[in-house]
């Protein structure tokens, strides 16, 4: 082979390798920066970071010498824990954190005239129920709409939802203490939804704005800090979130 095909060759080669090199070194510098937001905000102010895939899970370590085991917050949800808090049942029982604690729980937050996000937040809350039946994760729900969801309400939608709440709490309050709980919990804020396509018309006639508050499951450890969360609508998201708790609740 004449010696100019073999050099146009080896420039040919050569020129390919660096271009490769370029474009992985452009690739890797387009990578979304650890903090970025993954999701779009599902409130005024509400904001949920997470690093790159890849290393966006909590962690479950083995148990201590006391036999607990060790809990590691999905990154960039370090500090982030349920407050302390006075709430009702459904069964208009006050409730407080101490619910929250020495287990693993599933939590979510909805409002039983929602007819946006909340039934396939319940209905997937529910499958995760059904799969982790045999584990200690305990389910609750908490009300963004007090006004309307009295312990009677919850009840009522409880039973019509055929929910085991021996497993699955439903909580209520006075006006203002859920919207604290997001706030102080995942920074999140409850407000009236602008959008007047979503105006909600109830059983007596009259309506209501849709609530606009978070829309995925979270995962509680046993001291009230909030460990990770999923959107449950995806599929692949709620499955790696079940397994988690799973593993966390062993």
């Amino acid at each position: 082979m004449p010696k100019w095909i073999i050099g146009l060759l080896v420039a040919a080669t050569t020129f390919a390798v660096l271009a490769s090199f370029a474009a992985l070194r452009m690739a890797s510098s387009r990578q979304a920066p650890v903090g970025q937001n993954l999701e779009a905000s599902t409130g005024p102010g509400g904001t949920i970071y997470a690093p790159p895939p890849g290393t966006n899970a909590a962690q479950v370590g083995p148990r201590d010498v006391s036999g607990n085991k060790t809990f590691t917050s999905r990154p960039g949800l370090e500090g982030y824990a349920i407050p302390r808090f006075a709430l009702v049942n459904q069964d208009a029982q006050d409730v407080d954190q101490t619910l929250l604690e020495g287990e693993i729980s599933v939590v979510a937050f909805m409002f039983t005239n929602c007819q946006v996000a909340c039934p396939a937040i319940t209905a997937n809350m529910k499958r995760a129920f059904a799969e982790l039946e045999d584990t200690t994760v305990r389910f609750v729900s908490i009300s963004v709409d007090p006004e309307h969801d009295t312990p009677e309400q919850l009840r009522k939608y409880a039973d019509r939802m055929a929910i085991d709440t021996s497993r699955w709490t439903f909580l209520t309050g006075t006006p203002g203490e859920t919207a604290r709980i997001v706030a102080e919990s995942m920074k999140f804020e409850i407000s009236p939804d602008d959008d007047a396509d979503n105006t909600i018309t109830l059983a007596d006639g009259s309506t209501m704005r849709n609530i606009l508050h978070p829309i995925k499951l979270f995962l509680v450890g046993p001291d009230r800090q909030i460990l990770d969360f999923c959107s449950p609508t995806i599929p692949a998201e709620l499955d790696r979130f079940i397994a988690l708790a799973r593993k966390a609740a062993e």
